[in-house]
């Protein structure tokens, strides 16, 4: 309904001639939706986040934040993420929400970390230990949303043939810091 009502122009009748349905329940639906789209949209974009903290300060959190996880640091990662943070790894369907959830990855150090941006937002690249090739080879591109100084989300885009597009290499020697 939004998208027929406020980006496509239709009048309720119009709208609801398309649906095959009354004028009232277009708007009643229309209603339902700004709601739903306003409880969901952020106050603040994440740029604005970002120009907020600058880029010296998005730099330090990027640091401690792949630091808690290469050193499998289940404390300090905690305290850097947002309460009801989220971690998603796309193709896959599965996410999970809560620091507490998503810090216990930590626990088993088995990654690397290069920070990077994406779309203009802070974003890491990840690479797994592969005892077969005796180093790390490229996983997932993260991108993070903060939330003032904390991680709110994490979403681990688990496409290593990206890696070329943003300059990174395909694997890390087991040397490396």
């Amino acid at each position: 309904m939004l998208i027929l009502r406020d980006v496509l122009g239709f009048s309720a009748r119009e709208a609801a001639d398309t649906l095959e349905t009354t004028p009232a329940s277009v708007n009643g639906a229309l209603q339902r939706a700004r709601k739903a789209v306003d409880e969901r949209i952020a106050a603040r974009s994440q740029q604005a986040t970002l120009r907020s903290l600058g880029a010296k300060r998005v730099r330090e959190i990027v640091a401690s934040y792949l630091d808690a996880w290469e050193r499998g640091d289940v404390d300090a990662l905690v305290a850097m993420l947002a309460e009801d943070a989220t971690f998603a790894m796309p193709p896959y369907p599965t996410w999970w929400r809560g620091r507490e959830v998503i810090a216990a990855f930590a626990a088993e150090p088995v990654h690397r970390y290069l920070p990077t941006q994406a779309n203009g937002q802070a974003a890491n690249a990840a690479y797994r230990w592969d005892p077969e090739k005796g180093n790390y080879v490229a996983e997932a591109l993260e991108v993070l949303t903060l939330e003032g100084t904390q991680v709110k989300a994490m979403t681990a885009f688990m496409t290593p043939e990206i890696f070329p597009h943003f300059g990174l290499p395909g694997e890390l020697p087991s040397h490396e810091t």
